[in-house]
């Protein structure tokens, strides 16, 4: 206990050469509400933060991935490989239907912890009982979900904790060793981040041991992929949640054993793994999977392996780690395992609702798991609006959620108000005199009246008795009652002037530290900062990167009674504040900073932007980079509840809708993804307002439209996206066949890194290769793949492999074909790209052709327009059809030729872009002076007498009768390089 006398000490210092304690002084007992008898009512009780003690001393175009379908050897299931999005969301819901029926809502007041204690029994009985798992048994409704939900201040956090207690103290009881539990705060930034999500269940359950090979296989091929020559310590230890959850459990080591122990010898350890050496660790899975020879008896996991490496795959996930958990069960008693996902509203309150979904799918692929949801909002996942939303949507999913269950545990339950016995107990608890309760009954009452059963209410009421007893002021009646609002003027009145300012400050934000706190108030000392900290009214929780809050209620509350008050904040102090937040966190974005960081910084400026109406331009470039490393879903915020307030309002709006047309282009939704775009208004959105611009004009080439790209592009040059706008106009030009121009661009300036250089040596070779400049194309494409294999960069250095075979196949010379051909597809297993498949395998066509070869090169022109109408890439065609007439020529059939020739002239002109290629293969067919006529007029880059009599040199002697000629053309001789 904490006495009266100890005001002004640091909290839990020891009282050293004191007197010992008079008569009459009052005990504040540090007592939570979720710690009363939760037999003593059938209400619950519980409160988010914690009870009051003595005050301190004062002063976060989805292409379907097509392998090669030349690998007629592979087993037929995986033929084709890895499987659609599609297809593997219809193999783990394949046999489950749902018939919707609403009934009416039940309010219902139980013993939570009693339901919790019951779920749990029934959730293991009925996993004995079951003749076949419901791991693998996907179609049976699911009943491993209890949930808690009402409003804000009633408790349910702390209930959570409660039951997470009440869990371990009960394990301990019984003997158990084989109970765990894993935390996840949904509302922390960065948690709704599926791969947090999924490594912090596979950190708990590794407090069981190793004993998870199908999972951690699984992601060491998804993380090789998805984040090549990134490595998984580095992500472990990006927020101290994750990085306790991990280390408590070696779970970096855990992986590299289990991945040590199928390939003896691949890795280190994966903490350190480079990119090639987990290149191969993939390349070796893969295979042994493809062979049965791995894990054959888990379902869908080959096909886990296989299937593209994003978001979406991953969350899957969670039924190797069902699966593993129930193969552990066969041998040796059910392990104990809860989840428990607080703040849910976070995640169900959101207008796009694809990381819920991510949850979701996450929950109902554990059914030996008990997942203890806590919340604001009833979950809607057994109700008929949620489907289409949600995978897994209706009673038939969800039995034990949805209304009419009012008996069979799990289920959901409201958590109600304290009734007025539990609130006068607690309040008779709180603060003792000699035993007995310190507050008269008439304070009580009045308190309890006021409070109508509200916990965070009765925290703040006792906080300010204790503070006037420290004053020296006698409590009366009058002090107390009132609504909440009153009680938080009442509050922050306690304070001083400084420490209300550090308060107003924190509300601002949804977790704080010191140094935030401080870039908000930069005149105030250290030493305040830190007293301010140990206030009872904060909430502590070292899991968190800034581990302080206010509970949500008391931040609105803050708001509003701060109006009330004479010092209180105009909206332009709390602008000026919030701007100085804003600040100090685009501080912590720049370069050397990971990924989650950038997008935890980047959550809460977009809160901050959306409250206070402020905006800071480091926002847009955050946002900018994580799309660029691919990461466009850990940048999904949403903040529909908060209405933006000017002047910030058109920039935020303007992000916002960026990031949704950039999700819509980035799912293959490009028609969509224009309309979004299109119709945001960016007169005076600034640079944000750039950044939609630049993504509209993404979304328009991805819908072929190249002029209106190419529109915009030209607007956003000199800006800050100057050298983005550059590249994809010289593309256009490229496209359009102005080489000179593209080539006058390309050469002025190096890229502004070494990806964007990557990009700048590729559209140089591209030139070189369609003037048939081969040697230098070759020079242009090695270099790119010199610099992307230094550089760690795979996805570069396959597209500049594919390529480079796109260059070598005029020479016919097949066995250098085959060999980039093999390295590019190699890679392309590794960070998928449908798109360069379509090209290696045009690559293939023209090398088999001019290596009169006629039969290989029709298979592979076959082969080339499959893979393209797989995709929808259209461009793949326009490949496709100058191979075919390649082919055509060389065999005589010129006819043949002409009519692919004019379907080539009608696509390449619908497009706006590849219409240089009209005039190349009519070099084969009629001849350079009739190539010469064609239109539109193409800028060679040497003149087109030049460059048309080096393309028709190549095929010049088929045309003649003379398809056969071991003659090999002078002008592909620099091909090799």
């Amino acid at each position: 206990m904490t006495s009266i006398a100890d005001v002004g000490s640091s909290p839990g210092a020891p009282a050293r050469g004191r007197s010992p304690r008079p008569a009459g002084v009052v005990d504040v007992v540090p007592h939570r509400l979720s710690e009363r008898d939760p037999t003593r009512d059938s209400r619950p009780a519980g409160s988010d933060g914690r009870i009051v003690g003595a005050p301190a001393e004062e002063p976060e175009s989805r292409c379907t991935h097509v392998r090669s379908t030349l690998r007629s050897s592979w087993p037929q299931r995986l033929r084709g490989g890895p499987m659609a999005r599609l297809n593997l969301r219809a193999a783990f819901m394949s046999g489950v239907s749902s018939n919707v029926a609403a009934q009416q809502v039940f309010t219902d007041r139980v013993n939570e912890v009693a339901a919790f204690r019951r779920s749990l029994t029934e959730l293991h009985r009925r996993l004995d009982t079951a003749e076949i798992s419901p791991v693998a048994d996907r179609a049976q409704g699911r009943r491993n979900v209890l949930a808690f939900y009402g409003v804000g201040g009633i408790g349910k956090t702390t209930l959570s904790h409660e039951l997470e207690r009440v869990f371990h103290a009960d394990a301990e009881a019984d003997g158990r060793t084989d109970a765990v539990s894993v935390r996840v705060d949904v509302s922390e930034e960065g948690a709704a981040d599926i791969e947090s999500l999924v490594l912090r269940l596979r950190a708990g359950l590794g407090q069981l041991g190793n004993r998870w090979s199908a999972f951690d296989l699984a992601l060491t091929s998804y993380w090789a992929r998805a984040h090549p020559g990134e490595p998984l310590q580095e992500f472990l230890d990006s927020s101290p949640g994750m990085r306790r959850a991990s280390r408590g459990a070696n779970l970096g080591e855990q992986i590299a054993a289990n991945v040590g122990e199928v390939l003896p010898g691949a890795l280190g350890g994966l903490t350190g793994l480079a990119q090639r050496a987990a290149f191969g660790v993939y390349r070796a899975i893969r295979d042994r999977v493809r062979e049965g020879r791995l894990l054959a008896d888990c379902e869908l996991f080959a096909e886990l392996v296989e299937a593209e490496a994003d978001y979406d795959t991953l969350s899957y996930f969670p039924y190797l780690l069902a699966w593993d958990l129930d193969r552990i069960s066969r041998s040796s008693p059910r392990p104990h395992v809860c989840v428990f996902l607080d703040t849910f509203e976070a995640l169900g309150g959101r207008a796009d609702r694809t990381a819920e979904r991510f949850v979701q799918r996450s929950v109902y692929l554990m059914p030996n798991v008990l997942f203890v949801i806590t919340g604001r909002n009833r979950l809607d996942w057994a109700d008929g609006d949620a489907n289409g939303e949600m995978d897994f949507a209706g009673p038939h999913f969800w039995p034990g959620l949805h209304f009419g269950n009012e008996n069979d545990e799990p289920r959901q339950h409201l958590v109600g108000y304290l009734s007025d016995s539990d609130a006068d107990h607690f309040l008779r608890e709180a603060l003792v005199r000699n035993g007995e309760p310190a507050m008269p009954s008439t304070v009580r009452e009045r308190i309890v009246s006021g409070g109508r059963g509200l916990p965070l209410y009765l925290d703040l009421s006792v906080s300010h008795f204790v503070e006037l007893l420290a004053r020296g002021t006698e409590p009366t009646v009058d002090h107390f009652g009132g609504s909440f609002t009153a009680v938080a003027t009442r509050s922050l009145r306690d304070l001083s002037q400084a420490e209300r300012d550090l308060v107003r400050t924190a509300a601002l934000v949804d977790r704080f530290d010191a140094a935030l706190l401080r870039a908000g108030q930069p005149m105030l000392s250290d030493g305040r900062v830190a007293r301010f900290l140990r206030r009872p009214f904060l909430t502590h929780d070292d899991t968190y990167q800034r581990p302080y809050a206010l509970h949500a209620a008391l931040r609105h509350a803050v708001r509003e009674a701060d109006r009330g008050l004479p010092d209180g904040w105009s909206d332009q102090d709390r602008r000026d504040v919030a701007e100085r937040l804003l600040s100090w966190l685009g501080s912590r974005t720049d370069m050397s900073v990971g990924r989650a960081a950038v997008a935890q910084a980047l959550e809460s400026g977009l809160r901050l932007s959306a409250t206070c109406g402020v905006f800071d331009d480091w926002m847009v470039r955050a946002a900018q980079r994580l799309v660029e490393a691919g990461q466009w879903m850990a940048i999904g915020v949403d903040n529909s509840d908060e209405a933006p307030r000017e002047p910030s309002g058109s920039e935020l709006r303007a992000v916002q809708g960026a990031i949704e047309g950039i999700r819509l282009r980035r799912t293959g939704r490009a028609p969509e993804a224009v309309a979004v775009l299109d119709a945001i208004d960016v007169a005076s959105a600034g640079l944000a307002g750039r950044l939609v611009r630049l993504h509209l004009a993404h979304a328009l080439r991805n819908a072929g439209d190249y002029n209106r790209a190419a529109a915009i592009y030209g607007e956003l040059l000199g800006g800050e996206f100057d050298a983005a706008a550059r590249y994809w106009l010289c593309d256009y030009d490229y496209l359009n066949g102005r080489f000179s121009s593209a080539m006058d661009i390309l050469r002025a300036q190096r890229g502004g890194d070494d990806a964007e250089e990557g990009e700048r040596l590729r559209l140089v070779g591209h030139i070189w290769r369609v003037n048939a400049r081969f040697a230098e194309a070759v020079e242009a494409y090695e270099a790119a793949i010199s610099l992307a294999r230094d550089s760690g960069l795979a996805a570069a250095e396959a597209k500049a492999l594919a390529n480079l075979a796109q260059t070598l196949c005029w020479s016919g010379d097949t066995e250098a074909v085959s060999l980039a051909a093999t390295r590019a597809r190699e890679l392309l297993d590794l960070v998928p790209n449908p798109v360069e498949l379509v090209k290696v395998r045009s690559a293939e066509a023209v090398a088999a052709a001019m290596a009169g070869d006629a039969t290989a090169a029709r298979i592979a022109v076959a082969d080339t327009r499959s893979l393209t109408d797989g995709i929808g890439y259209r461009g793949g065609h326009n490949l496709a059809d100058v191979a075919e007439i390649l082919v055509s020529v060389r065999t005589g059939d010129r006819e043949s030729a002409r009519r692919t020739r004019t379907e080539l002239d009608a696509r390449t002109a619908a497009s706006g872009g590849n219409t240089y290629w009209v005039p190349v293969v009519t070099t084969w067919i009629d001849g350079t002076e009739a190539a010469a006529d064609c239109r539109p007029a193409v800028d060679w880059i040497d003149g087109a007498d030049a460059a048309l009599r080096r393309w028709e040199g190549l095929c010049g002697a088929a045309r003649h009768g003379t398809a056969d000629s071991d003659d090999e053309p002078e002008a592909a001789a620099g091909a090799h390089g």
